[in-house]
């Protein structure tokens, strides 16, 4: 296994050099991938792209898939592939914060237990019941914008639709889970993704970094998801003083006393309210709006 002349590599070396850098060989195995190297490729830019409001494809699925759950995308991953994934998302995703694949990444592979705690919560009401066993996508063909944008401007479906062409955003957008082996629990988490405007809209947080952190207490609280936990403990960090109490003395307080009296989101259908009055559909879900502990001027400072 050596190699013959002194000063070259050895022989077993260069066999795995000469194996794809994404792949590795094992004995009477088929060619196993290696997801975890997609880790390390330098992103086209370093900065996410700027949400539009353009129809495509979500996640490669055909057409036919844009209105129900299939986890077509699914990467299989062994246990130790899938430890190097969460720690290497975790790592580069404090390094480069801009990097949403990454926190998709790490969000994938540290959910597995609140994600079943979701999944039996969910089970618990009718309405879950059916999310799950119907598993509606949240697009821009299951929930175009154009019809919502026509409604009462009191409606849940119209500050639904001004809130996302107001910020340029697309469901779309949304990226597509991949490393979730359990159809179920995958399709939890993408339900979690696509709904997070819906949640926005309700809460009235603000989308500047500051209330995103307080959005994502708030969820935390909601789902026990630790890329939630991670995002509110780490995303002050970066911020002033300032901003930073801000935060402990308003967004934090009020993700607190929101979640106490406030109904279990992941087991709403968010899509057959468009039509209910905002105020009142808050009061139903008891959400309580962020504006009641931060004022608009320390939301838009």
């Amino acid at each position: 296994l050596t190699s013959s002349c002194p000063g070259e590599m050895p022989l077993w070396t260069a066999r795995v050099l000469r194996t794809s850098s994404r792949s590795w060989k094992f004995p009477n195995r088929r060619l196993v991938s290696w997801p975890a190297m997609s880790l390390f490729r330098t992103p086209r830019h370093l900065t996410p792209p700027t949400r539009t409001l353009v129809a495509r494809p979500t996640g490669g699925q055909s057409k036919k898939d844009d209105e129900k759950w299939t986890n077509a995308d699914y990467i299989s991953s062994n246990a130790s592939q899938t430890v190097v994934l969460a720690f290497g998302s975790a790592i580069l995703g404090l390094l480069n914060p801009h990097r949403a694949d990454l926190i998709a990444i790490l969000g994938e592979t540290t959910g597995s237990v609140a994600l079943n705690r979701i999944k039996s919560s969910m089970e618990q009401t009718l309405e879950g019941r059916l999310i799950l066993e119907q598993k509606p996508r949240v697009n821009s063909k299951t929930v175009p914008l154009e019809p919502l944008l026509e409604q009462d401007p009191n409606t849940f479906g119209h500050a639904y639709a001004r809130f996302m062409t107001g910020h340029g955003y697309s469901a779309d957008d949304r990226p597509v889970v991949k490393h979730i082996r359990d159809i179920e629990l995958s399709y939890i988490m993408q339900r979690y993704r696509e709904v997070h405007d819906f949640w926005h809209v309700l809460t009235g947080a603000p989308t500047s970094v500051e209330g995103e952190i307080g959005q994502k207490a708030f969820e935390f609280l909601q789902t026990g998801l630790p890329m939630a936990a991670l995002s509110t403990a780490v995303g002050p960090l970066r911020l002033t003083s300032n901003q930073r109490m801000r935060i402990l003395t308003g967004y934090l307080p009020w993700a607190y006393a929101c979640n106490q009296g406030c109904n279990f989101l992941m087991g709403v259908r968010f899509e057959d309210y468009l039509q209910e009055d905002l105020k009142d559909f808050r009061e139903m879900l008891g959400v309580i709006p962020v504006s009641e502990y931060v004022t608009e001027f320390d939301q838009e400072a």
